[in-house]
């Protein structure tokens, strides 16, 4: 089973909204492959470019206006003067709807196809009458179809759900109008017509009220410790990363400001935070999808002078996906990793965790902290646990460098 969506279905979509998870939470069950045609995929990143050029030059505009009111005309906000970066955009935003939909090529037959099914005004494309004058529209439409029929030949028999609100076009699923009816011929049976999101939720899952999935995801979180860790060696590597030093406080005695760019053993985890929890019943498993903090904490390599290896602790904003049950492998969703330190303001939520780990945070910085602190925080973790023997010259002795 396939779910092909049309561009109207998915407009100015939101990696991280409703919708997405809804998505997320079909292909990760099994339920249903999701996918979208070459040309909706390129005309759902052209509607972002353009809301960011648009926007980009309101933007201008206003800095233009702020800068010819300044008395001395300050070079204010220079920035801008670099010109939008709109390559960037179109990479960032395929990126996130890659991540989210398999892509079904729309070919170059597909596309001289659809440019000449639009000269002569055939179904999906259009005739329309504008100023007295006839129109022609719709390759784009014909492109998406087409991408469609070329799908269904090359897996006969594959159930096809298409969800476009366009039936004015495209038709109900019901009659097809010609010439559509010549590319579907055969293949009726395996194709159906959803509407919009609302009809896929209701034709494929379940919703389930939030008051029994928050009992259901607390439980099935609060037994990711080990996985998380797992996740985060992973994930949190390359690009420099914030992180509290938990060997080395500062003037007002909160830990001192550090980066890392990996962890050299999967760090522990306690759920520090969950929020935007949204979940659906599909078959015997309930899905859910939510925004979670976690506090990290272990033995990562830092960017700092005569401190490359030290015990340090971190926030991960992630978003996860998973089944109630925790049968299922949790998928973190987020595009990109969110680590941020231990703020003061959070104190009384984070310090209990850190002290349970490694004792009292008024004797973290006594003696030989930095090294004590590391076969400390590798012993206190039982995934770690196995790894001391291999980690602990590294640790101590960082002459060795990296493995």
């Amino acid at each position: 089973m396939i779910l092909i969506l049309d561009t109207n279905a998915v407009r100015m979509l939101k990696p991280n909204g409703s919708n997405a998870d809804v998505l997320r939470i079909i292909a990760k069950s099994g339920t249903a492959k999701v996918a979208v045609p070459e040309m909706v995929l390129q005309e759902m990143v052209a509607q972002q470019v353009i809301e960011y050029r648009e926007a980009y030059e309101r933007a201008e505009a206003a800095v233009k206006r702020v800068r010819g009111r300044h008395p001395e005309s300050a070079p204010m906000f220079m920035s801008v003067n670099r010109g939008p970066d709109i390559e960037s955009v179109r990479e960032g935003w395929e990126r996130q709807y890659r991540a989210i939909f398999d892509v079904i090529p729309t070919t170059g037959r597909v596309a001289l196809q659809a440019l000449i099914r639009e000269a002569n005004g055939e179904k999906p494309a259009k005739l329309i009458e504008k100023q007295g004058e006839k129109k022609k529209e719709g390759a784009r439409d014909v492109a998406i179809w087409l991408s469609v029929i070329d799908y269904m030949r090359q897996n006969p028999g594959e159930r096809v759900y298409f969800v476009t609100n366009n039936s004015k076009d495209f038709g109900n699923g019901g009659e097809w109008p010609y010439p559509m009816d010549q590319d579907i011929r055969g293949m009726e049976d395996h194709i159906s017509v959803l509407p919009d999101m609302d009809a896929v939720i209701s034709e494929l899952t379940e919703e389930v009220h939030a008051n029994e999935l928050s009992v259901g995801a607390s439980a099935a979180l609060k037994t990711l410790s080990q996985t998380i860790g797992e996740l985060a060696i992973k994930q949190l590597r390359g690009r420099p990363q914030p992180v509290s030093i938990l060997s080395a406080l500062d003037r007002s005695g909160l830990f001192k400001r550090g980066n890392f760019n990996r962890w050299v053993a999967p760090p522990d985890a306690a759920l520090f935070a969950v929020s935007n929890v949204t979940g659906h019943k599909i078959g015997d498993n309930v899905w859910f999808v939510a925004d979670v903090q976690w506090l990290l904490w272990g033995v990562a390599r830092c960017y700092a002078p005569n401190l490359e290896t030290a015990p340090v602790a971190c926030i991960w904003a992630t978003r996860v996906l998973m089944t109630t049950s925790g049968v299922e492998r949790p998928a973190i969703v987020s595009d990109r990793p969110i680590v941020r330190r231990l703020l003061p303001e959070e104190r009384d939520k984070w310090e209990p965790v850190i002290e349970a780990a490694i004792g009292g945070i008024e004797e973290l910085v006594s003696g030989e902290a930095q090294h004590l602190l590391t076969k400390v925080l590798l012993d206190y973790s039982e995934e770690n646990r196995g790894l001391i023997a291999k980690l602990a010259p590294l640790v101590i002795d960082d002459e060795r460098g990296d493995d």
